[in-house]
This record gives structure tokens, sequence and C-alpha cells, in this order.
């Protein structure tokens, strides 16, 4: 029996794997003679090579070219690994390389995708751990800006929006955090429902909402509102407690709740109710 959506993957397969073919062979075509490297890591002093300086010093005392160098392992003809990772952060740089999808960074490196798959494991490994030590795992939310101080980090500096949905328990601590859309994000694209599943799959008596954006405003949008009272309305049917939706920034924040778009039973507090936080203005983001 004939399966239609077999053959037409099969069909995208063998087009994806051509055009692979063509490619690889247009890139040796151009590519030239190749210049020679100007030394090659394995005819360096054994005390100046990365691995080895690592072992000995520390990770600390390595270069940012370095480090990376170690991930990359080896360079290619005509340009040692070190000559490799200095080129990529001088076009990249860090956080370049963080927001950079992962055949952009091959196309300006011109590394293939296991090396490029590497880097972009270990640049988002050390973003997330900066993220967990600036807000323990189970240190409650008390005021919607903990939850800003948490997310500015990740979200902040991004040029594409991100919605990320917080499954919380009943003492505002986070259970588990997902991302949920990546890129354009406006009302039609967000489905209440998808925003719902993650709480629902980890039984999590409570929600919020973080989303960013990048114009640099966190003054809400009406899709942002309209958005919130879809979810709202959905997450009551389904005894789900939504305590905020908090728009951030790299230096601002808005709160749905202290917009009055949230009525919870027991809300985040607004950070003018805590010591530590510094005032919200009566429109709900900071002035």
């Amino acid at each position: 029996m004939r399966d239609p959506l077999a053959e037409l993957q099969a069909a995208w397969a063998e087009e994806d794997a051509e055009r692979s073919r063509q490619a690889e062979t247009a890139e040796l075509e151009n590519a030239g003679p190749a210049k020679p490297a100007t030394q090659r890591i394995m005819d360096m002093d054994p005390a100046d090579r990365p691995r080895e300086r690592l072992l000995r010093l520390g990770a600390d005392a390595l270069s940012n070219a370095e480090l990376l160098a170690i991930l990359l392992s080896s360079g290619r003809q005509g340009e040692n690994v070190l000559e490799i990772s200095r080129r990529l952060l001088a076009d990249r740089g860090l956080v370049g390389l963080l927001r950079s999808d992962v055949k952009e960074v091959m196309r300006v490196s011109g590394l293939k995708e296991a090396k490029v798959t590497r880097i972009k494991a270990a640049v988002e490994l050390a973003a997330r751990g900066l993220a967990d030590d600036e807000w323990p795992a189970r240190e409650p939310f008390r005021t919607s800006r903990q939850v800003f101080e948490r997310y500015r980090g990740l979200l902040g500096d991004l040029v594409h929006e991100e919605v990320w949905v917080l499954v919380m328990d009943q003492q505002h601590c986070l259970i588990r955090e997902e991302r949920l859309y990546k890129g354009m994000v406006h009302g039609a694209s967000v489905r209440v429902a998808e925003l719902l599943r993650p709480v629902i799959v980890h039984q999590g008596p409570a929600m919020i909402v973080v989303h960013n954006h990048p114009s640099g405003s966190p003054k809400p949008s009406v899709a942002d509102e309209d958005m919130t009272a879809d979810l709202r309305s959905a997450a009551a049917t389904m005894q789900i407690e939504l305590l905020d939706h908090v728009i951030v920034t790299r230096s601002d924040y808005a709160s749905m709740a202290q917009l009055g778009l949230i009525k919870s039973k027991t809300p985040l507090p607004s950070a003018a109710d805590s010591e530590v936080s510094e005032p919200i203005s009566e429109v709900g983001y900071r002035a």
C-alpha cells in the first residue's frame, strides 16, 4: 500500500542530499590553493598548547580563543585551530555565537556542522548556567521584578522575540521553564493551548509567562493584552492560576498583573511592596 507521506519525505531527503553534494563541489572548486598555516598546533611548544595550558593553569587562565580552540579540537588546511577561533570571535563574539543559529555560524566560519553544534551547545550551557546562578531554582518568586531579574540575562539582549512559560508550585517556586516560541511573535502566532501544555504535563498549579521586546520598550501591545486575556480565561477553566505575564527588555519590564490585566488569587506583589525592589510607575512599567 502506498504511503504518500513517506514518498514525499524520501523525495525531500534526496533533494537535500543532492543540494549538499552540489554545495560541497562548488566549495571545492572555488576554494583555490590553501595558504599554509602560520604554525600547526602540534608544532607548538607543548607548554603553549591550549589543552596543556588548561591542565596546568586552569580554565580561567586561558583566553576565549584558547577555550574555543579546545572545543574545536583541530583546524584545517591553511588555518590552525587557534586562528579559526580568533577569526570567529572577532566576527561574532561570544554573545554573537549565542544569538546566531548553526547555519549562520557555519557560513561565516567555514566549519562543519559537528564543530558548530559543539560550540552552540557550549555557549548555551554557559548562558543557562549563569541564569541558574542568578536565581536558585527553589527560591520563590515574590515580585514581578524578581522574574525580570532572572530572565533579563536570557532575553534582554535578543534581537528576536521569545515566549517562555514558567511552571510554578503553590509556593511560587519554579518547577520547570520552557521556551515555546522563538522569532517574530504576535498575537495570532501564540496558541493558548501550547502555553498551557507544559503546566498540565508537569502538573503545576500556577504559571507565569515571560517574553521579551527587542525594541527596548516594555509597554504591552494590544496583541500582548489580548493573548493575556485569552490565557487567563483558559487557565481558569483548567484550574491553573496565571500569576503574571512579564515583558522584559535589557533594562526594563512590564507586569500584566500590575496593569490590572490579571486578577490572580495569589498575585505576585508589585515591586513597591518589596524592600529590595525598585518602585514601579502606576502604569505598570518602570518610568
